[in-house]
């Protein structure tokens, strides 16, 4: 019974590490390199050549790669369909687009949600404001984990175990950034911004261009995300932090109500 159960165990963990070096295909597709042969990924990987053909053939059967010119590959239409799906199921998307909408009429500056994903960090969602500013991490682009105002927002609501692990595991990332060029550095630095309530930056994403954040978090629904402005520097030497602070946790606070009203949950905005 016990050996049953071992083995079991081993074969289902052997299927997860499997599937996982299988995804891990798709991360290798970026702007910066969207094409690729079998052979250069497996290549990067450090797969065998079966293996590497084999993860490409399989992902290529499901739609989530596609065959290109010359014995390329692309991320396939699978992709396009995924987002589409979470465009209109995800929860945290519906409760959020119409609020953004509204904040970034009634400030003309952008308007951008960011959250979590294992220990990535992207832009879900953004709202153009009549500005106009260019912003150039708008949704789906994986944000640096240490720099930019969505960022530090997020990473002050996580957890320290959480933290902590993020930290040591992106320990080359963080030390090119002063915010987080050491544990204790960076536990300073998000005290900073838990005691005040929300995160300014400063022309760390974009030259020019101010970002305010403050964080939306839900324990209840598993949720921690960061709600932001993105302005020019003109735009905020003017401005009302304070009134502008209000604005955005406001925002957040009509969020989470709408996830608690559309699931049934308890949220709350941390201080």
């Amino acid at each position: 019974m016990h050996g049953y159960a071992w083995g079991a165990d081993n074969n289902r963990n052997a299927a997860l590490s499997s599937l996982a070096r299988m995804l891990a295909v798709l991360d290798l597709f970026t702007e910066e390199a969207p094409v690729w042969t079998a052979e250069a990924l497996t290549a990067k990987l450090g797969y065998s050549l079966p293996t590497g053909y084999r993860y490409v053939r399989e992902l290529t059967g499901v739609g989530l790669l596609r065959r290109g010119a010359g014995g390329t590959y692309l991320l396939g239409s699978r992709v396009i369909e995924l987002d589409y799906q979470i465009r209109v199921a995800d929860p945290l998307l519906a409760a959020s687009a119409g609020v953004m909408s509204e904040l970034a009429e009634a400030t003309g500056c952008d308007v951008v949600l960011g959250t979590l994903y294992g220990e990535r960090m992207i832009t879900v969602h953004q709202a153009r404001g009549s500005e106009g500013v260019s912003a150039s991490y708008g949704r789906g682009r994986r944000l640096p984990l240490f720099r930019g105002m969505l960022s530090k927002t997020l990473l002050a609501a996580l957890p320290r175990a959480q933290l902590r692990k993020l930290h040591g595991h992106h320990a080359q990332e963080a030390a090119a950034v002063p915010f987080a060029r050491d544990w204790d550095t960076l536990l300073a630095n998000l005290k900073r911004i838990r005691s005040e309530g929300y995160a300014v930056t400063q022309g760390e994403l974009d030259p020019g261009l101010v970002g305010i954040g403050v964080p939306v978090v839900s324990r209840a629904d598993s949720i921690i995300a960061a709600l932001g402005l993105v302005m020019t520097r003109q735009r905020h030497a003017t401005l009302d932090v304070d009134k502008t602070v209000q604005l955005l946790g406001q925002a957040a606070a009509r969020i989470l109500a709408a996830l608690a009203q559309a699931q049934g949950g308890q949220a709350q905005v941390p201080g």
